[in-house]
Formats: structure tokens, C-alpha cells, sequence
């Protein structure tokens, strides 16, 4: 590589961080002082997505790179909530001309593959649809904490998402927070350390949890 390609790839790289410091603005509307950024999303959205790859027999690396890369637009865009979207006559930023004015600079080799990881023309439709359900399920996830730190409208975001998870695995782990938000019993899987450790699975006495 000479020192424009290195030059390009390091602009390319300093991009990315910025969405460490873009925030998911839906959560803006619920009144969420300090909402998670889309780097955040991102990455749990990439890691649910290898998990339902997994689950749903699909090729659970390309889910999982889509998914760390399918917000990069919003770079340059901003996150735009579903409401914010509504007006815009361009929805689909992982196609759209920003994209492609963000991987213009990289060498051939990265650019090619990073355009085929993010062209959805490509993708077999169960790649496509588990990604989306990662993506609505982290979403799902993030509602129910935020409901679980004592914001209600939360909660009724995270219910109204719930048909529109597809895939069978996707459609069981929603429907089972939902069930265990009805029981009362979803606390005890939001804090998730309370039962982490060498120790897992057996009653504290204690009181020190």
C-alpha cells in the first residue's frame, strides 16, 4: 500500500468512531437523557446476529459483518428515528449514494469486499431476514433495559416490535422476554451478573449480591 491508500484507509477508520458519538435519537423521544450510540447498536446488533445466524442455519459470519456495518452511513446522516424517516424519499442508507461516497477512497480489494458484504441484491433472503430480526431484536433488548431502569413508554416499544420479528428463533426469543416481562420475572435476566461467576446457579446466603 502506498501512503494514499494508508492515508484513506485511516479517514475511513477515524468515520467510524464517529458513530461512538452518535446517538440512537429514537430513544431521544422517550426521554432518555443519555440514549446508547449507534457504535453500541451496532455491535450488540452484530453479535445477536451471529448468535440467530447460528440458531436459523444461515451463514452466521456474513450476518454478523452485515450487521457491524449496516448503521456506517450514519456517519454522515445522523441516526433518523422511524419518524424522521417517514419524510424522506431515501430509506435505505446501506444502498444509498453515502455509502458509496464512504468506501470511494479505499483500495480496490476493501472496497470490493466491504460493497458485497453491504449489497442486500446479494445476500439469500435468510441472511437478509435474520439480520433484520437482529436488528430489531437488539432494539427489543435495549427497550426492556431502559423500561427495566423505570421508563414505562419503553416497554410498549419493545411489545410493538414484537410481530414484526420473522424468523423462528428471533419470534421465540421475543416472545419469551415478552412472557417474562408479563410474569414479573424479567428483572432476574436484565441483571444478569447477579448470577455470573464461578459460583452460578447456586443460592447466596450471603447477601452479598
Amino acid at each position: 500500500m502506498n501512503d494514499e491508500d494508508l492515508a484513506n484507509i485511516a479517514r475511513f477508520i477515524f468515520e467510524l468512531g464517529q458513530l461512538k458519538r452518535t446517538p440512537r435519537s429514537g430513544w431521544l423521544k422517550l426521554g432518555v437523557d443519555n440514549p446508547e450510540s449507534v457504535a453500541e447498536h451496532s455491535f450488540r446488533t452484530a453479535a445477536i446476529g451471529f448468535l440467530l445466524g447460528k440458531l436459523e442455519g444461515e451463514n452466521s459470519y456474513e450476518v454478523a459483518g452485515y450487521c457491524l456495518f449496516h448503521d456506517m452511513a450514519e456517519t454522515r446522516t445522523l441516526d433518523l428515528d422511524w419518524l424522521a424517516q417517514d419524510y424522506l424519499k431515501k430509506r435505505d442508507y446501506i444502498s444509498s449514494d453515502v455509502v458509496n461516497d464512504q468506501l470511494s477512497g479505499l483500495p480496490k480489494g476493501l472496497k470490493g469486499s466491504l460493497k458485497e458484504l453491504l449489497d442486500g441484491s446479494t445476500k439469500s433472503e435468510g441472511v437478509k431476514q435474520v439480520a433484520r430480526d437482529a436488528d430489531l431484536l437488539e432494539l427489543i433488548f435495549q427497550a426492556f433495559e431502559i423500561a427495566h431502569q423505570g421508563n414505562p413508554l419503553a416497554e410498549k416499544w419493545a411489545t410493538n416490535t414484537l410481530p414484526s420479528l420473522k424468523t423462528d428463533s428471533g419470534r421465540q426469543i421475543g416472545e419469551f422476554l415478552k412472557e417474562k416481562q408479563r410474569e414479573g420475572r424479567l428483572n432476574h435476566l436484565v441483571t444478569w451478573w447477579e448470577e455470573a461467576g464461578p459460583n452460578q446457579g447456586q443460592d447466596n446466603q450471603s447477601g452479598s449480591r
